[in-house]
């Protein structure tokens, strides 16, 4: 199967549908041409907006762009991208441009392009509306030959009109060396391709490649990276900038069909099904799915507010069924209590209470808490049989705070399954990456303690901030705060409020 995902891509080669300005593997490269360290690929559909910016990131890269091979796929645009692409094909020889007469719909065949004609030791994908960070090549490539690793990744920045953010920061969190992708828990849950560097031998070699979809094809590709690497790196440098500006709407991703995305998902499901691999790795690819794609799609206001919850359901049964061919309980690899209680409700046909539970979690504000056994549980009111209650992996409330000595002294309590891996608590900027502070945490039995002097909050930038426990070297976990709870009785809004002294207030109004 996988020759035939990259089949199409050898055939619009051999044919006469295709245009090639500064071919890798023309003869005039192959004799006169030096072997680049880094083949970049982009594809590019109707980018003019932002193609010159995204050219210009990989020509300045510190590597040097005579150390670079760019092979540029223009998918038959109607704009003036490939007028733009061909300026740069005219001025440098090893940026290489190829011009198609019929738009395929997805990325897919134009990388498959990209990943045919390189000739480099290593290959990384950029998208025709994102940059990279100024050394973000070689920084991964230094990375790579330091290690003799198939594959590294680092931090993708998301930039918004208003605000910055990190894309999948467990992957990015820490500088690791020559680990496998098992050894980091969320691994297979960043799947874009975005900051990453693979061997390209070992890509053309195992046959790897896009398939022509229009969701679901990157990771349908770096699962296959992945089931074939033998170690991987990770580094926690900047190396690549999302563009989601307001600049940018037709994004694929603020136009994607969330039912289609998951459709494309039964379709990966069922590749991974297909592979001959370690079952151990086959759990973790297809849980990534089951629960973090689809089960998840539940848990949103997308699906919530939906007329069409039926649409959702009949995709959700498709994957239960997929299930069924397995040879271990699906439903026991979940890592989210509350996500494997919502699919043995469906599995028990009560299609009702599974509704309730993701309308609850989207809109009850005032979710009663319950500590059993120093751990904590959702009550869940709706429900009253053995699903009463369902298991919260950690929880976190503000207990006592003051200020003494220009420090603001805070403690909270803390039940769940890691606070002996609890790291530090993490003061971040909602808005701006790197405006934050970690401090250090005390932790004795179920209190919690933290301390962060007034003189280190006047260094940071004035903005709004969220106070995080950080666990597990990159989970994040709020400090829950209750300021009021609020109730409708007998045509009243009824609503228990902290007053400005911190003193309790209660506040009764009509609704008439």
């Amino acid at each position: 199967m996988n020759f035939l995902v990259r089949q199409k891509a050898r055939e619009l080669l051999k044919s006469g549908n295709i245009s090639i300005k500064n071919n890798p593997v023309g003869l005039r490269n192959k004799f006169l041409g030096k072997e680049k360290k880094v083949t970049v690929v982009t594809a590019a559909y109707n980018a003019e907006k932002f193609i010159r910016k995204t050219i210009e990131s990989v020509i300045n890269q510190t590597m040097g762009i005579d150390q670079i091979e760019y092979i540029i796929i223009d998918d038959c645009s109607t704009d003036a991208t490939n007028k733009i692409i061909q300026e740069y094909t005219a001025k440098y020889k090893n940026i290489c441009s190829v011009t198609l007469q019929e738009n395929n719909g997805s990325p897919g065949t134009p990388r498959n392009i990209g990943i045919e004609l390189g000739t480099s030791k290593y290959i990384t994908f950029l998208d025709a509306d994102d940059w990279l960070a100024h050394d973000g090549l070689e920084s991964l490539y230094n990375i790579l030959e330091e290690t003799g690793d198939d594959y590294v990744v680092g931090k993708t920045v998301k930039v918004e009109s208003e605000a910055e953010s990190v894309i999948g920061e467990f992957a990015s969190i820490k500088e690791r060396r020559s680990i496998t992708p098992m050894d980091v828990p969320h691994f297979f849950y960043h799947m874009g391709p975005t900051a990453r560097m693979m061997n390209l031998p070992m890509i053309k070699e195992n046959e790897i490649g896009f398939p022509n979809m229009k969701f679901g094809e990157d990771k349908w590709f770096f699962n296959d990276v992945f089931f074939k690497v033998r170690a991987v790196s990770t580094t926690k440098k900047p190396i690549y900038y999302v563009n989601r500006t307001s600049e940018n709407p037709s994004s694929l991703t603020r136009v994607t069909n969330v039912l289609e995305k998951r459709k494309a998902d039964i379709d990966i499901i069922k590749y991974i099904q297909s592979k001959d691999i370690a079952i151990e790795l086959k759990k973790v690819a297809l849980n990534r799915i089951y629960e973090y794609d689809i089960v998840k799609t539940f848990d949103s206001q997308t699906f919530v507010k939906s007329k069409n919850k039926e649409d959702f359901i009949e995709i959700l049964r498709e994957a239960v069924e997929t299930a069924k061919n397995l040879s271990y309980d699906f439903k026991n690899e979940f890592k989210v209590p509350v996500y494997k209680l919502a699919l043995e409700l469906f599995m028990g046909d009560r299609i009702e209470d599974f509704v309730k539970l993701f309308e609850w979690l989207k809109r009850d504000s005032n979710k009663k808490y319950h500590i059993k056994d120093g751990l904590p549980y959702y009550e869940l009111p709706f429900l009253e049989d053995e699903y009463r209650f369902v298991r919260i992996p950690m929880l976190a409330r503000a207990m006592d705070s003051f200020i003494m000595d220009n420090v603001y002294h805070q403690s909270f309590e803390i039940y769940g399954d890691d606070i002996d891996n609890i790291d530090s608590v993490l003061i971040r900027d909602r808005k701006r990456m790197d405006n934050e502070i970690n401090c250090e945490v005390q932790i004795d039995g179920n209190i919690g303690k933290f301390t962060v002097s007034l003189e280190e909050i006047d260094k940071m930038e004035m903005s709004l901030f969220t106070v995080f426990i950080r666990y597990n070297d990159y989970q994040l976990m709020n400090i829950k705060r209750v300021l009021k709870n609020k109730m409708t009785y007998n045509k009243k809004n009824v609503e228990f409020y902290t007053t400005v002294a911190n003193n309790l207030g209660l506040a009764i109004k009509s609704l008439e």
